[in-house]
C-alpha cells in the first residue's frame, strides 16, 4: 500500500508526490509543513491544508530548484524556525515564514538567515537592516555563492556580489532556503560553487484579507507597512493578487548615519484555462543612507604606544598580539565618539555626513507561464528583468587639485596646482545596470521518475564611473594620472579628464543549458544525475578603464561543462539519507580586465573559471518529539583567481594561483517537550584551508552555533534565540613564523520577541535585538601603517586599523490590524 504525501514550506506552497509506503513509526505523525498565511488546518487532523498543487506560487511542482521543496515528517520539524527537507539531496536550512514575520522587522535577507548553520554576518553596526551586511557560508564570501529570487539569479554585473538592502525587504519574502551546495544541474547562477541563498516571494493567498502595521523603535526608527490579499477572484477565473508596501526611516545606531527606504511589491497568479497559469511579479525599491564609501569602520588604536608613537602596546607595555577594540587611543574614532562612530558633523573633515550619501533605486520583475501539456509533459517559461542604480557621493583622503600650470610640452609639461588646503577631496560614483533574461524548462513525468531539460539566457549592460570632486566647492578635482605632454605619458587622458578615475561600459551575454533525470528505481530511492553547460561572454568598452586609466575595448569567453549526481534514500517515511557529488564554478569578474599589460589578451585566454568539487553526505530524521539532521562535507576549490605573485611576473594581471580545501560537519536539532513549545539548536565546525599556506583563510569562522526556543499558545508567541560565531582571522596568513595577527574573537548576539494577537485582528508585539548588549568586534579593516616589523613580517599593530562592532541593544514595538 502506498501513502501519498508531500507538502512544502516554501512560500506557503506544497507539492503532493508519492513516497514510500513504509508504515509510520509509532512516535511520528504524518508529514506536515508550516502553513502558509492563508492555510487552514483541518480540525482534528495532523495534516495541514495548503495551496499544495497550485501553480504560480514561489515554488511548486515545476520548480527549477527542486531541492527546495520542503517535506517535513512531524509537527516538531514544522514548528522550528529552521528545518531541513526529508527529500533534500544536499545540506540545507529552510527559514520559515513564521520566523521572518516575527523577527526584527528591519532585517535584510542576510540577517534573516543568520541562525542557519555555518552562516555568519558582518556589517550590521548601524542596526539590523539599517546598513548593508555580508554573509559568509562555510567560509565562502559574498560573490562566491549564488542568490536567487523565485529561482532567478541576481547580482551585481561587475562581480556577482549583492546589496542586502537594495532589492528585497522582509515584507517581500515568504521564506528563504539556504542550500549549502551547488544544487542539481537545474540550479542556475554565476557562482553556485559556494552554495545558494534562495529567496521566495510573498504568496498570493486563496483568502481575502488586508492589514496595516506600524513599527517604532529607538534611533527614531519608524516602519509603516500595508498588505492586501485579493483572495481567489471568481470573475477572473480564480486569479489571486497580493500587494505590499513598506516605508522606513531611522537615524541609525551610528553617529550621523540616517537611512530611509520605500518599497512596493505586487504579484498576480492567474489561471488561463485549465492547463495554464500566468504569474506576473514586480517590485520597486528606493533607499538612501549616509555612510562613507572610503572608511570601513572606526579606528581604535591603543591608549599606549611605543617609542615611535604608532605601535599599539598592551597594559604590559609590550606590542599588542590580540586586538579587542577596547582601551582605544583618546584621539581615535572610538576614543572620541565611542563604538557608535559612523560619520561626523565637521565640514572641514572628509567624514562630514553631508559629504557621504548614497542613493539607490532598484526594480525586479518577471512573467512566468506554466503549461500542463498532458501525458506527463509540462512547460515552464520565465522572462525577467532587473535594474540597479547606485549614485554615491563620498568624502576621500588626500588633497584637492584645482588645475594645472605649464604648456603641456616636453619643455614645459603640465604640473598640478593644489587647491585650497582647507577644501575636502571626494568623488561621485555611479554604478548602473540593467539585466534581461529568459529561463525555459520542459519536464516529463513518467513511471521511472522525472526528466528536466532547459536553458537560461541573460544579457546585461552596465555603466560605471568615478569622478573626483572638491566637496567643499562642488567643483572638480584633478587627481588622476594625465598626459602632461611628455613621451612617457602620451597614452594617458588629457588634463581635461584628470578628474575621471574611470568611465566604463561593460556587458555580458551568457547562457546555460542543463539536463537531469530524477530516477526512482525502487520505492524510496531517488538518484539524479545531471549535466550543465556554461557559456559566458564578458565585454568591456572603457574610454578610461579602472586602475589603468587607459582605453580598453575587448571581450572574453569562458565555458565549462559541469557534472552532477545526487541521491536520496528514505528507508522509512520520516528518515532519509542523502549524498551529493557536484561541480560548481565562478566566472572571472570584471577586474580581470583592469590591466594595461601588453599580455592582457594572453592572460585572459589562460584565465580559467574557479571551480569547486563538492562531496557531501547527510541524514535527516523527523520524529514526533525530536527532529535531527547531520551532514559532513569536503569541497575542493581549484583555479583560485588572484594576483600573480611569481617573481618577475606582471602583478596587474589576474591568474589562477592556488587551491582551497573546505571541510566540516554540521547539525541541527529540534525538540518539542510539550505542545506549543519548541526548543532548537544547531552547530558547525568549518575548516577552510589554503593549500599554499596550510592556514585558515581570512573571514572564515572555525565554527558557528545557534540555539533558542519558541512558545505559541492561542495567539500568544514568545521566542528567544542566540547566534554564536567562532574565532576567525580578518586577514590572510602572511607566512610569519610562530604567530598570526588579526584574530577576531568569538562573539554572539541574541534576539527576544513577544507578541499577542487579539480578537478583531489586532496584534501587538515587541522585539529586542542584541539582548545582552554585546559590542564585540565583527570585522577589522587592517592597516600596516605604523605597525612594528620583525624579520620582514608585521609583528604587531599600529593605530589605523578600522573596527566594525555589533550594534547596541535595540527594540521595535509593533501594532498590526488585520481586516
Amino acid at each position: 500500500m502506498r501513502a501519498t504525501f508531500r507538502q512544502t514550506l516554501l512560500a506557503g506552497v506544497a507539492l503532493s508526490v508519492t513516497l514510500p509506503g513504509t508504515a509510520m513509526a509509532n512516535d511520528t505523525t504524518a508529514p506536515v509543513v508550516a502553513p502558509a498565511p492563508a492555510a487552514q488546518a483541518t480540525p482534528g487532523s495532523e495534516q495541514t491544508s495548503t495551496s499544495a498543487n497550485s501553480a504560480g506560487q514561489a515554488n511548486d511542482k515545476q520548480s527549477l530548484t527542486s531541492a527546495d521543496i520542503i517535506v517535513t515528517g512531524s509537527k516538531t520539524a514544522q514548528s522550528a524556525p529552521i528545518t531541513v527537507s526529508l527529500t533534500t539531496t544536499q545540506p540545507q536550512a529552510a527559514v520559515s515564514r513564521d520566523y521572518i514575520a516575527n523577527t526584527t522587522a528591519t532585517a535584510d535577507f542576510n540577517e534573516l538567515i543568520a541562525l542557519t548553520p555555518s552562516v555568519s554576518i558582518s556589517g550590521a553596526g548601524n542596526g539590523y537592516g539599517l546598513g548593508e551586511t555580508k554573509a559568509t557560508i562555510r567560509g565562502f564570501q559574498d560573490g562566491e555563492y549564488n542568490v536567487t529570487y523565485d529561482s532567478i539569479p541576481f547580482a551585481d554585473t561587475n562581480n556577482p556580489t549583492h546589496h542586502s538592502t537594495a532589492f528585497f525587504p522582509s515584507n517581500t519574502i515568504e521564506t528563504i532556503v539556504v542550500d549549502r551546495g551547488p544544487g542539481n544541474a537545474s540550479q542556475l547562477g554565476q557562482a553556485t560553487y559556494g552554495g545558494n541563498i534562495n529567496m521566495y516571494s510573498r504568496a498570493a493567498s486563496e483568502q481575502q484579507s488586508a492589514q496595516v502595521e506600524g513599527i517604532v523603535g529607538n534611533w527614531n526608527t519608524f516602519i509603516g507597512r500595508a498588505e492586501l490579499q485579493s483572495g481567489s477572484i471568481a470573475k477572473l477565473g480564480g486569479a489571486r493578487i497580493v500587494l505590499t508596501g513598506q516605508y522606513l526611516q531611522s537615524d541609525g545606531a551610528l553617529t550621523y548615519s540616517p537611512v530611509g527606504s520605500k518599497n512596493l511589491y505586487g504579484k498576480i497568479v492567474a489561471p488561463i484555462g485549465s492547463h495554464n497559469t500566468l504569474t506576473i511579479m514586480s517590485t520597486w525599491n528606493r533607499n538612501h543612507y549616509y555612510q562613507s564609501d572610503v572608511l570601513k569602520g572606526a579606528t581604535c588604536g591603543s591608549a599606549r604606544v611605543g617609542a615611535n608613537g604608532t605601535t599599539a602596546l598592551g597594559a604590559d607595555g609590550q606590542p599588542l598580539t590580540q586586538l579587542t577594540g577596547n582601551d582605544c587611543a583618546v584621539n581615535s574614532n572610538v576614543g572620541l565618539y565611542g563604538r557608535n562612530y559612523g560619520l561626523g558633523n565637521n565640514p572641514s573633515l572628509p567624514d562630514y555626513w553631508k559629504y557621504n550619501r548614497t542613493d539607490k533605486t532598484t526594480d525586479f520583475s518577471y512573467v512566468r507561464l506554466q503549461s500542463d501539456l498532458g501525458s506527463g509533459f509540462s512547460l515552464d517559461n520565465r522572462g525577467y528583468m532587473y535594474g540597479y542604480t547606485n549614485n554615491t557621493l563620498s568624502g576621500n583622503t588626500g588633497s584637492v587639485i584645482s588645475g594645472f600650470s605649464g604648456a603641456g610640452t616636453a619643455a614645459s609639461p603640465y604640473k598640478t596646482v593644489a587647491g585650497q588646503p582647507t577644501d575636502i577631496l571626494g568623488y561621485d560614483k555611479l554604478n548602473k545596470y540593467r539585466v534581461f533574461g529568459y529561463i525555459g524548462q520542459i519536464n516529463y513525468d513518467f513511471a521511472l521518475g522525472k526528466i528536466r531539460v532547459g536553458g537560461w539566457y541573460e544579457h546585461a549592460v552596465t555603466d560605471r564611473h568615478l569622478i573626483d570632486l572638491d566637496r567643499t566647492t562642488g567643483g572638480f578635482s584633478f587627481n588622476e594620472k594625465f598626459n602632461n605632454g611628455t613621451a612617457a605619458q602620451l597614452a594617458l587622458p588629457p588634463i581635461a579628464q584628470a578628474n575621471l578615475a574611470y568611465v566604463q561600459h561593460s556587458n555580458w551575454n551568457q547562457y546555460q543549458l542543463f539536463g537531469e533525470f530524477e530516477f526512482h528505481p525502487v520505492e524510496g530511492l531517488s538518484i539524479t544525475p545531471g549535466v550543465k553547460y556554461v557559456h559566458f561572454e564578458r565585454g568591456i568598452a572603457a574610454p578610461v578603464n579602472q586602475k589603468t586609466r587607459l582605453p580598453l575595448y575587448t571581450s572574453q569567453i569562458w565555458t565549462k561543462t559541469l557534472p552532477f549526481a545526487t541521491i536520496n534514500y528514505m528507508p522509512t517515511s520520516n528518515w532519509s539519507f542523502y549524498g551529493q557529488y557536484a561541480q560548481g564554478m565562478y566566472v572571472p569578474d570584471l577586474s580581470s580586465f583592469y590591466s594595461a599589460s601588453g599580455t592582457l589578451s594572453t592572460a585572459l585566454d589562460a584565465l580559467k573559471p574557479q571551480t569547486s568539487t563538492n562531496y557531501q553526505l547527510g541524514t535527516v530524521w523527523h520524529g514526533n518529539k525530536v527532529s535531527v539532521d547531520v551532514d559532513g562535507y569536503i569541497i575542493n576549490i581549484d583555479n583560485k583567481i588572484g594576483t600573480c605573485t611569481t617573481t618577475g611576473c606582471d602583478q596587474t594581471l589576474l591568474v589562477n594561483i592556488g587551491k582551497v580545501r573546505y571541510k566540516g560537519v554540521e547539525g541541527s536539532l529540534s525538540y518539542m517537550p510539550v505542545r506549543g513549545l519548541t526548543l532548537f539548536g544547531n552547530g558547525s565546525y568549518n575548516k577552510a584551508l589554503s593549500v599554499t599556506s596550510g592556514a585558515q583563510i581570512a573571514k572564515a569562522p572555525f565554527s558557528t552555533a545557534a540555539g533558542g526556543f519558541i512558545y505559541r499558545n492561542a495567539g500568544f508567541r514568545l521566542s528567544f534565540d542566540q547566534k554564536f560565531t567562532g574565532p576567525q582571522y580578518a586577514s590572510e596568513y602572511t607566512g610569519s613564523p610562530g604567530y598570526r595577527l588579526y584574530r577576531i574573537r568569538p562573539y554572539s548576539i541574541g534576539e527576544f520577541a513577544i507578541s499577542q494577537e487579539f480578537k478583531g485582528g489586532l496584534r501587538l508585539g515587541v522585539t529586542v535585538n542584541n539582548v545582552f548588549n554585546s559590542r564585540a568586534v565583527t570585522a577589522i579593516s587592517t592597516s600596516a601603517s605604523g605597525a612594528p616589523v620583525t624579520g620582514g613580517f608585521q609583528s604587531g599593530y599600529g593605530q589605523l586599523d578600522q573596527f566594525s562592532y555589533l550594534p547596541p541593544r535595540s527594540f521595535l514595538a509593533s501594532a498590526r490590524i488585520k481586516f
